[in-house]
């Protein structure tokens, strides 16, 4: 108890030891103040760093996406050599079918090797050179060969290069690729009278239209299922991979398409835009020219074939065949393409006369 009179004195508020008041300069209030600030720093270092992985990680998606993808694509549709397993028509031979043949081989003007088979007809009316597909051979277009003989003409159908038995290191989308057509046609006119038909499937078609556009002499074209031009069925393609592969679904359309195209002509050699079958089919009016399209081809939609027929104008036709399979329309309406088969080599006939 406190005697009466006292003076009551209370150490100073936030005192310490000996009731001094503590001065935040001192060591011992750095020493406790030090922990919250390296802990922020520490902080900031972190974020630092995220930011930089994230930045690499864009970076490195971005390279993926805008550099390697195209180069790689690019690739896949021209130095990739690859054989497609056609089922359908494995082992088949002109024999399959009866007919005697001959092999062949001859070369481009480039020098390539190219082989085929040559299947002559008794009445000799006149020449068809049948043109296989992207990533396919001869094969594809050896079950037309019972027509055409029974119609009187023979056939010639060969490897284009870099497929098949054929040679060459790369697939041009028909640039090169009318070299190999044109010596088919110089090969046929060397061993029959009569008039010279083209007839193709998908690249082939292209490729025909194309030789056909720089040859006048030619006396008429069946295009099965061509594109439109290069550029225009890589950007579809590119669309269609979106929903057919997963990994394509993280690269868009454009810039990509460009930059395939771009890699494409560079490891193929050639000039993408020069790819232009639209173009080149207006320089076969007069012509008798069949374009035929499957009604439900996702790949070659039946407006790339009423666009040709359009370009090539009044002395074109078109057969749109029900179904969905890509180069497929032969088989899934044969009469039908058989009547209007004839109807172009008639009016061959015709023009040769």
């Amino acid at each position: 108890m406190t005697a009466p009179g006292a003076v009551l004195q209370l150490p100073p508020k936030g005192g310490s030891k000996g009731g001094r008041r503590s001065d935040p300069r001192s060591p011992e209030h750095r020493v406790l103040s030090s922990p919250p600030r390296r802990t922020a720093a520490a902080g900031g270092h972190l974020a630092k760093w995220l930011k930089r992985i994230g930045l690499a990680l864009i970076a490195i998606v971005a390279g993926l996406v805008f550099g390697l993808a195209p180069y790689y694509l690019g690739g896949l549709g021209t130095v990739r050599r690859y054989q497609y397993p056609d089922k359908e028509n494995a082992g088949l031979t002109p024999a399959s079918f009866q007919l005697a043949f001959e092999d062949v081989a001859f070369a481009a003007s480039d020098g390539v090797k190219l082989k085929g088979w040559w299947v002559g007809a008794p009445e000799d009316r006149g020449t068809v050179i049948l043109v296989h597909g992207l990533n396919r051979s001869r094969i594809e277009m050896v079950r037309k060969l019972p027509f055409l003989h029974q119609a009187g003409w023979n056939a010639l159908l060969f490897d284009l290069r870099h497929h098949g038995e054929s040679g060459g290191d790369a697939t041009s989308f028909g640039f090169w690729e009318r070299q190999d057509v044109k010596a088919a046609v110089a090969l046929a006119r060397g061993r029959a009278k009569g008039p010279v038909v083209l007839w193709g499937v998908s690249l082939g078609a292209a490729t025909v239209v194309m030789t056909a556009a720089d040859d006048p002499t030619i006396a008429g074209v069946v295009c099965d299922s061509s594109y439109l031009s290069l550029r225009d069925t890589v950007s579809h393609h590119l669309g269609l991979a979106r929903h057919w592969i997963w990994w394509m679904r993280a690269v868009p359309s454009w810039p990509v398409a460009d930059e395939v195209v771009y890699w494409m002509g560079r490891r193929g050699r050639f000039d993408p835009d020069a790819i232009d079958i639209q173009a080149a089919a207006k320089h076969l009016a007069g012509r008798p020219t069949l374009f035929v399209c499957n009604s439900g081809d996702r790949r070659m939609p039946r407006e790339i074939a009423i666009g040709l027929q359009d370009a090539a104008g009044a002395a074109a036709s078109l057969l749109v065949v029900p179904g969905d399979s890509h180069g497929g329309a032969y088989r899934d309406g044969t009469a039908a393409y058989e009547t209007a088969v004839n109807k172009v080599l008639s009016a061959a006939l015709g023009a040769q006369g």
